[in-house]
């Protein structure tokens, strides 16, 4: 009777052992397969023109990459999450992904004022972050593990500023969204003026979702200045241009790389005719130079998103494109060890869409003036300006 109890026992104990060392291995075994990366986009609200692009562009990618074979072996899986373009909500998302999906990185916000908010929980977190707004502050002073794609205000205000240098223009007017971005944008443009003879003779500002920006042009008009810029994301700009046109505005009209988009196209209409934008080489991909480093993965690119989406892509699209080939460079060579990730950011060197990336530990932004171009529209297209 005790031999037979003792086997029964035993036989229990290995049938448990096998049960939980199989649960255990499976469990093990999906966790090794699959690479979890978390994404915050603006995909309705005031930023949805930046944040559906951005996700279309990483859906692509994805698919790409795990039609390739992955990432050393394993599947990527990109976890999308809207932030509604709010703030508050950005963050929302970022801790959900963080704590409930587990990623082990996260791409976004499209929005200076939501991936601010996202950039300090994921600092105090310790998960790399890699955003798609322009604004300096992000990146500048340098955050552990907090890197951008886009071009800064910066770069984009030192090449406008060369460009009305170059045409010989003293005075000028500026009209910024008063949004984080825009906000930033009009400290770097009071800052640069006197490095280039520039004086700003009319500051103003508008909302996000204002309607008319005809009081402002009004006031701008009456001034001096010899030509307009326009720092903010579409509609805004395009409402400014075509309120422009209609008060009989005839300097010049530069726009930041903010609204430099088709639907800044579409939204002005023939109102955009002459308008000049600092942009990104994917608002005019044919017009790359065939010995540019970058012609060949703009070109592609260009191609591969209009055969998935029937659409041509713009520079938000181009952000996300680069951003996650930018993590995918760096998690090859982590090989599995996420500890290292951030660290593993900092040594990218990647030429993408936006531009050459040269990441260092004291630049987590990566990019130079030099690879963003002016375009003017003509014929309702963006032709570069040479």
């Amino acid at each position: 009777m005790q031999k037979n109890w003792k086997k029964w026992l035993l036989s229990i104990v290995l049938c448990f052992t096998i049960v939980l060392l199989a649960a255990c291995g499976a469990g093990g075994e999906s966790k090794n397969e699959t690479i979890k990366v978390g994404a915050v986009f603006s995909l309705t609200g005031a930023n949805s023109p930046l944040g559906v692009p951005e996700k279309q562009a990483v859906e692509l990618l994805v698919k790409q990459i795990n039609e390739s074979g992955g990432i050393n072996g394993k599947k990527l899986e990109v976890i999308i999450e809207d932030d509604k373009s709010d703030n508050t909500e950005a963050v929302k998302a970022i801790k959900k992904l963080v704590t409930k999906d587990k990623v082990i990185a996260v791409l976004g916000s499209s929005g200076t004022g939501p991936s601010l908010g996202m950039a300090k929980y994921a600092e105090a977190q310790k998960i790399p972050m890699i955003s798609m707004a322009a604004a300096h502050d992000l990146t500048t002073p340098v955050r552990k593990g907090i890197f951008k794609t886009p071009h800064t205000d910066i770069h984009a205000t030192k090449l406008m500023y060369k460009f009305l240098q170059q045409k010989g223009i003293k005075k000028i007017a500026a009209l910024h969204d008063s949004n984080p971005y825009g906000s930033s944008f009009m400290q770097q443009l009071e800052k640069f003026a006197p490095e280039y003879g520039l004086t700003i003779v009319a500051k103003e500002k508008y909302g996000t979702k204002d309607q008319s920006m005809s009081s402002q042009l009004t006031k701008i008009k009456n001034s001096d200045a010899q030509a307009i810029i326009i720092a903010g994301t579409n509609p805004g700009p395009a409402t400014i241009v075509k309120e422009a046109k209609q008060l009989g505005i005839t300097i010049p009209l530069v726009s930041s790389h903010g609204s430099a988009n088709l639907q800044f196209l579409q939204l002005a209409g023939k109102d955009a005719e002459g308008v000049f934008m600092a942009a990104e080489k994917i608002l005019a991909p044919e017009q790359i130079d065939a010995n540019d480093p970058q012609a060949e993965i703009v070109q592609k690119f260009v191609k591969d998103y209009e055969a998935t989406y029937k659409q041509k892509p713009n520079g938000f699209a181009g952000y996300s494109y680069d951003g996650l080939n930018i993590l995918v460079e760096a998690l090859k060579s982590v090989k599995g060890d996420v500890s290292k990730l951030s660290d593993a950011i900092e040594q990218v060197k990647y030429v993408g869409v936006t531009g050459e990336f040269h990441f260092s530990p004291q630049d987590h932004n990566g990019l130079t003036g030099e690879s963003m171009i002016m375009v003017e529209v003509k014929n309702g297209k963006f032709q570069l300006v040479k």
